[in-house]
């Protein structure tokens, strides 16, 4: 019944929608977290978590591998088959173009000093006078996350980096790309009949939603970028692949600093690089995105033609 009506549903119904699916999901696999928590490590871990205690590094991987897959993947999926009977097509899941693939690994390298220099400053971000209380919070908010996550990243043997890449890459590149370029771009550009307007309102959400204000622009960015290799390339995997190569890379790196002794500390203080670096990485990026623009409306075109003489056989 909601297949049938999706198309005459409001975007602003769908939305609602989808924030239920994600709130409700996000709830429903805590529940199952715990359940496995108290499993494995009994009824003590339960209780120093609804206490507030420092909870140990694997309770919290066990958590967060499992609000994220109840949050962003499976409401994703859901959501997709209530908003068309081809959920595939939807979520535009049935295309595999390798020579795209290898162009968006390409590009996240070459643009890699660009979004390093933008988080740079970003970080030296200061607010006017009067947004003192909002900066002291944004501050606040800051510290956490960053403390949550070195925490996240700490790393002792090879087992550990791939429950890590697990939890850190390839379930937020899968759900997030599901989520946000998957379903709220398709929203916001079926809401707005501006596909532009679209990208940058889903990578301005995407950005804020992880309460991280201090990386807001290259995070924004690279939401915007994700959202245009989607539309170029007609393909979810693409904005997929790209999200987990930048994760992937900041969980590797983190690993390599702990067995070379590095202190996690040098992963927020990148050696700066020389202006003429983040030309070339401008410059680079920029034509590498025109390659991937133009070799996409090839391969549609090749897959159109292909299409279309199958149709007439």
């Amino acid at each position: 019944m909601l297949r049938s009506s999706s198309a005459e549903r409001h975007p602003f119904v769908s939305l609602l929608l989808l924030l239920l699916l994600m709130m409700g999901g996000a709830l429903v696999f805590t529940v199952i977290a715990i359940i496995v928590i108290v499993s494995l490590y009994g009824l003590k871990a339960l209780m120093i978590m609804s206490n507030g205690g420092a909870v140990s590094i694997e309770v919290l991987r066990i958590l967060q591998i499992f609000t994220s897959t109840g949050m962003f993947i499976v409401p994703a999926l859901f959501f997709a088959k209530q908003e068309d009977a081809n959920w595939v097509s939807y979520l535009k899941l049935n295309r595999f173009p390798a020579i795209l693939m290898i162009l968006a690994v390409l590009i996240m390298i070459a643009f890699a000093p660009v979004l390093e220099l933008s988080a740079d400053l970003n970080k030296s971000m200061k607010l006017p006078d009067f947004l003192h209380d909002l900066e002291t919070w944004m501050l606040l908010k800051e510290k956490e996350m960053a403390a949550m996550t070195k925490e996240l990243l700490r790393m002792n043997n090879v087992g550990v980096l791939l429950i890590n890449i697990l939890m850190l890459a390839v379930i937020p590149a899968l759900g997030e790309e599901f989520i946000f370029r998957g379903c709220l771009q398709k929203l916001f550009g079926k809401w707005t009949g501006n596909k532009h307007l679209a990208i940058w309102i889903t990578a301005i959400i995407f950005s804020a939603i992880h309460v991280q204000f201090y990386g807001f622009i290259p995070r924004m960015l690279l939401g915007a970028l994700f959202g245009y290799l989607l539309i170029w390339s007609e393909t979810i995997w693409i904005p997929v692949l790209a999200h987990f190569i930048n994760n992937a890379v900041a969980v590797a790196t983190a690993y390599v600093y702990q067995q070379k002794g590095i202190s996690l500390d040098k992963l927020d203080q990148p050696d700066p690089s020389a202006f003429y670096v983040y030309i070339i990485s401008f410059l680079a990026g920029a034509a590498l995105l025109w390659s991937f623009y133009t070799t996409s409306l090839k391969y549609r075109l090749s897959l159109s033609e292909r299409t279309d003489g199958s149709r007439l056989d």
